[in-house]
């Protein structure tokens, strides 16, 4: 492109191969819920917890892991996602729609209440996933 060999509108990847790479060979899927179990059933704390808030909320893991127990309003029953962290580098969410509040049904309040009873960093203001 540089040298005007090739058109600068067609992607600089195209004509470019790598050896031994290739296509997805089967299509992803989806978990059902009775594997989901099976597979939850072999998580420990914490990570038990992360993949349940990630699925039950549709989270990234860069979502989860940024949440504080201050995103959490008790009394209503609401989450609030508002931050990400990658690579250990706290900042916004992937997109303007990830960036939400949703409710939080019981069962998933008491998880997180538990949670919060048995961590060492209860306060408003820590990673509800903090690292021990």
């Amino acid at each position: 492109m540089w040298r005007g060999e090739i058109p600068t509108q067609r992607n600089p990847m195209e004509p470019v191969t790598i050896k031994g790479a290739s296509k997805r060979l089967l299509q992803p899927r989806s978990l059902t819920v009775e594997e989901f179990h099976k597979f939850l059933a072999h998580l420990e704390e914490p990570v038990r917890a992360i993949a349940l808030i990630c699925v039950c909320f549709g989270l990234r893991i860069s979502e989860c892991l940024a949440l504080k127990w201050s995103d959490i309003g008790w009394l209503n029953a609401k989450l609030h996602v508002q931050r990400s962290i990658v690579r250990q580098r706290v900042g916004d969410v992937k997109t303007v729609y990830s960036g939400k509040t949703m409710r939080i049904d019981a069962e998933m309040i008491e998880l997180l209440k538990v949670r919060k009873q048995t961590t060492p960093f209860p306060d408003d203001g820590d990673w509800i996933f903090a690292a021990r």
